[in-house]
Order: C-alpha cells, then structure tokens, then sequence
C-alpha cells in the first residue's frame, strides 16, 4: 500500500530540516528510523549528505519560496495527472520548481512520487528510468615511467611514488610533485589519465596546476630539465602555468598542434571525437601552431590569440573574439552549461562525464538545450530536466543511455 501523502511530506519537512541543521534530538530519531527501514533510503540519506548536494539544495531553497515551489512540483509529478505542456521555455526554467522542492522534501517525497510513477496505471505517460547512473567523480589513473598503474580513486593522502627522487602526493584529490633531482640523468616521464566519469587535477614538477576533465590525458616529465617544459595532452585540459621565461612551456596536443606559452591559464578542448580543437586564453598569452602537413600557412606558422579569444582548429582556422569563458569553463566549476548547445554535443559531455553509451533510435532530434545545472546530480535527474525539452532519454541495462524523439 502506497505511503499516505501527508507521511511522505512529514519526512520531507524532516530532511528539510536536516539540511539546515535545526532538528530537534526527537525528529532525528523519527528521521534516522525510517531511514534504516530499507537500504534504498540509507542510498538516499548518503547522497543528501554529499556536500556538493547540500550547497545546490540550500541555494535553491534560499532562492524560492518553499511552498509554492512543493505545491508545484507535487502537482507536476502526481501519479494521477499529466501535466500540461508548456512551450518554448527552456528545460531548466522549467525544471526549476520541481528543482526546488526536490531540493526542499529533498527526494523523500519525491522518491515516494516517482515510484508512484513508475506503478502508474495503463494510459499514464511515464518517462522515469528504471534505473540511475551516479555522476562522476574526481579519480584517475597514473601510469608511471616503469610502466606500473596506480588508482588514484580511493588511495589516502600521502606518498603514492618517487620518481627519480622527486615524491608524488596525494594531497586532497590532487596530485602534487614534490622537487627532486633526475639522479638518473635521464627523462622519466609519468601519464595521468581519466577515464569516462572521472576528472582530476595535478600540480607539475614546475608549479604548473593542470584540471583533466573526464576521458582526458596528460604526459609530461617528472622533472623539467630542458630548455621547454613539455606535456602532451588528449581530451579536454586547463592550464595555470607557472611563470619561466627562461624555460618556455609547450602543450602538445592530440599530436597535430603545439600551443606555447611562457605563463598563462587557458583551456584546451581536444577530444578526438569532436570536428576541431578549442584553445580558450583566460589571461596572458599563447601561441597555437598547427602540426598538420596540409594545414595552412597561417596555421603551421601560428596564431596568436589574447584573453578572451578562442581558437577554433579544424580545414579553416577561426579565431572567435569575446568567446563565452564562463560556459567554456562550466566544466571545471562543477557545471553543465547546455546553453545554446545541439543535442548531440550535449550527449557527448553526458557520455564522458556520466561513463554511458549513447543510442539514437530513429531521427536525431534537431534541438537546443538551454540553462546551466550541477554536475553533481544523478543522470536520472539530469534527465528528468531534459525530457521536457521533446527529446525522451531512458536508461536501459548495460549504461546505455537512448534518445528518441
């Protein structure tokens, strides 16, 4: 038998309560019995408690008034109404009020209504996935220059490796290259790698910081000794380089450009599956030079580009002024920003950051997304915003994510 609504909302007041941090010693027992009733609820309790999470809830929270937004979203997700279409409004403000109030009864509630959902009778249109993939994670892989792998995932802060004298750490997800001498007089070089649904950041031997966004790569030297400091690089990378004048830095990416720079943050989209190459200059300046045989004079020579350019590298080189920084840096700050951006583009972040395969069954729907959301939340949430839009996403077995229209 279904829980009686008003229970639902009771638990909902109490997790509410919880995030904010007022509960009183009787409502966290009443809170912490029903969540040891079933091992679906401890899930819950324990993504509640991630800190990402708890930041999205409570500035929706402060941004909305809480009972209109409850009211709005118990309306759009009961099991015995369909709601009402609404056009050409973004997913996202759309999604807003049922957001909020997810933030609010912080899917107690709305676990209650989806499962509801999924029971519903014959005729009811139910999108709701049968299953939820978790979002990514910081994690990565680093292959070290004797060919050995370490997992980065779970290993605890400290000493993970030396390499020709010089310590790696493990520093609170990040991993920093402590000074040592090549006592081998020869070049040691070591691979960071992130796998789909992994992102990760690394302090080089020089100071340089490096972010690795998901299914991405760096190779570099465990000591700079040279008269570059050189990395080579796949997927998507950005930079804060420490400053040398005397000892230029130089990115070589995918193996068909090479960006120099003495000391500078940019960002470098260059997955292989993607039609060009993306260099964004946030501060300073870099060079971009084509590696390419057949690539044009202006491009084998080099482009430079100054803050707030991008440079767009594919047949035609193109330079775009007052390029878009917050939504080309979206990823690093936790963020999709689907603004303006084509389905399947928008897919292929999903794909990497959410580690699934992505089927289209019959027509590509030709559509745009708007707005920006955390990249924190579960794909069954990401998808709940999406399917508004008139493209329909169910995750089926395997982590294989399909889009219809």
């Amino acid at each position: 038998m279904d829980e009686p609504k008003s229970n639902a909302l009771f638990i909902a007041g109490l997790l509410s309560k919880h995030l904010k941090g007022n509960l009183t010693p009787e409502e966290a027992s009443e809170l912490q019995a029903w969540i040891a009733d079933n091992e679906q609820r401890r899930q819950l309790w324990d993504d509640i408690n991630d800190a990402g999470v708890q930041q999205v809830a409570l500035k929706l929270i402060a941004q909305y008034n809480e009972n209109e937004a409850l009211e709005h979203f118990l309306a759009r997700h009961s099991p015995h109404t369909q709601p009402a279409p609404e056009q050409r409004i973004p997913f996202l403000q759309r999604w807003k009020w049922a957001a909020a109030a997810a933030a609010i009864i912080f899917m107690a509630g709305a676990l209650y209504w989806f499962q509801s959902q999924r029971q519903a009778p014959a005729g009811f249109a139910n999108n709701a996935p049968v299953t939820d993939i978790s979002p990514g994670k910081n994690g990565a892989i680093l292959k070290l220059a004797d060919g050995s792998s370490i997992a980065l995932d779970s290993l605890a802060n400290g000493v993970v490796a030396t390499q020709n004298g010089a310590p790696i750490v493990l520093d609170n997800g990040a991993l920093v290259y402590g000074r040592g001498g090549n006592k081998n007089n020869e070049i040691a070089y070591n691979i960071i790698t992130t796998p789909n649904g992994r992102q990760f950041r690394v302090a080089l031997p020089d100071g340089t910081q490096v972010w690795l966004n998901a299914a991405s790569s760096i190779r570099y030297p465990t000591v700079f000794d040279g008269k570059h400091r050189n990395v080579e690089i796949t997927g998507e990378v950005y930079f804060e380089v420490a400053p040398d004048a005397r000892t230029p830095f130089q990115v070589t990416v995918l193996n068909n450009s090479r960006i120099e720079v003495l000391g500078t943050h940019f960002n470098v989209n260059a997955y292989a599956n993607e039609e060009s190459q993306h260099t964004t200059l946030l501060e300073g300046a870099v060079k971009v030079i084509s590696l390419k045989e057949h690539a044009s004079d202006l491009s084998r020579k080099g482009i430079v580009l100054r803050p707030g350019q991008q440079l767009q590298l594919s047949e035609t080189p193109r330079v775009i002024d007052n390029a878009d920084i917050d939504k080309i840096m979206a990823w690093k700050n936790g963020l999709f920003d689907f603004d303006g951006m084509d389905l399947k583009y928008a897919m292929k972040q999903i794909a990497r950051w959410y580690d699934v395969e992505i089927v289209y069954r019959g027509t590509v729907p030709d559509i745009k997304f708007y707005g920006k959301i955390s990249r924190n939340i579960s794909l069954a949430g990401l998808i709940k915003g999406l399917n508004s839009t008139g493209v329909h996403l169910n995750i089926e077995e395997g982590k294989r994510l399909v889009v219809t229209q």
